[in-house]
């Protein structure tokens, strides 16, 4: 089973896309990203962040050889403590195996550290529930993929609800994010050095901040989409609303609802109203021939 989770504009996981195989391999992953390419289009930037394996990689660099693909961090925390906690190994040896294991993977992978976007949050998406479910049990193929469609129209669905009660410029998990940082920034300083250039002081470092061009030398907003701290600083003496058409048009209200609001989601409708070309031959399970 292959699938791909999204965040959304409210920082909530999304089932973006899932494929079903008989074997997880090379040729699999890359069929199933080359899928994902096609739903998507060829501009849409994207990144990855996965599990460790080297399959995944292979269908990642294959179809989008231009985008980034790391690992998550707790699953290389997770196998190095598994490393070090199998077998109760010397103590040289303690000390030695797990960092001989992390010299074989890139550094670039580490997403904590390199992930182009927003590196400083990078989340962990849990698999979907309905996925754990199908994948602990047997079930007919037909039922699973009206499992998935039953489950991805009901989220849909929930959140369009959601989208229908929003008020106000933002996303509710964006108001707050920007509602932290004016108050971490509460005693910054900031001094004009021309136009919209400013140096800000965070009692711990000078950064620069450009706010026509949305550019801070921190780096988190223009990776992330959302003013930092000392962007807000120089902002402070501007209205909320200001601060708030600062922040990236896809976490605004609008957007949200333009997701959930329309039928993005195509039905699959139930096997029983499948077309079976005439010209098929149907085989039996092994059992029954």
């Amino acid at each position: 089973m292959y699938f791909a989770v999204a965040l959304d504009g409210n920082h909530e996981p999304l089932l973006l896309a899932i494929g079903l195989g008989t074997l997880e391999c090379e040729e699999s992953w890359r069929w199933f990203m080359m899928r994902l390419k096609d739903c998507l289009g060829e501009d849409t930037e994207v990144g990855f962040i996965s599990n460790l394996c080297d399959k995944i990689d292979f269908g990642v660099q294959s179809a989008y050889p231009d985008s980034y693909h790391g690992y998550f961090p707790k699953d290389i925390a997770r196998k190095i403590r598994c490393k070090v906690h199998v077998g109760k190994p010397p103590f040289c040896t303690l000390l030695r195996s797990p960092i001989y294991w992390l010299d074989d993977i890139a550094i670039s992978k580490w997403t904590r550290a390199f992930f182009p976007k927003v590196r400083y949050n990078v989340k962990s998406i849990d698999v979907p529930e309905i996925l754990q479910i199908i994948s602990t049990r047997e079930f007919p193929i037909t039922t699973i993929i009206e499992l998935i469609n039953t489950s991805i129209q009901s989220k849909y669905g929930e959140r369009a609800e959601v989208a229908g009660r929003l008020s106000g410029g933002l996303t509710p998990y964006v108001d707050s994010k920007v509602q932290k940082r004016v108050n971490k920034s509460y005693n910054w300083m900031a001094r004009r050095l021309y136009r919209d250039t400013f140096e800000v002081d965070d009692n711990f470092a000078t950064t620069n901040v450009q706010l026509e061009r949305r550019v801070c030398s921190c780096g988190k907003w223009q990776k992330s989409g959302i003013p930092c701290g000392h962007a807000i600083t120089c902002l402070r003496t501007r209205t909320s609303e200001a601060i708030h058409e600062m922040v990236d048009y896809k976490f605004t209200n609008f957007v949200y609802r333009l997701a959930y609001g329309s039928e993005l989601v195509n039905t699959i409708p139930s096997h029983v109203l499948w077309e079976i070309p005439n010209e098929t031959m149907v085989l039996l399970p092994p059992s029954m021939q």
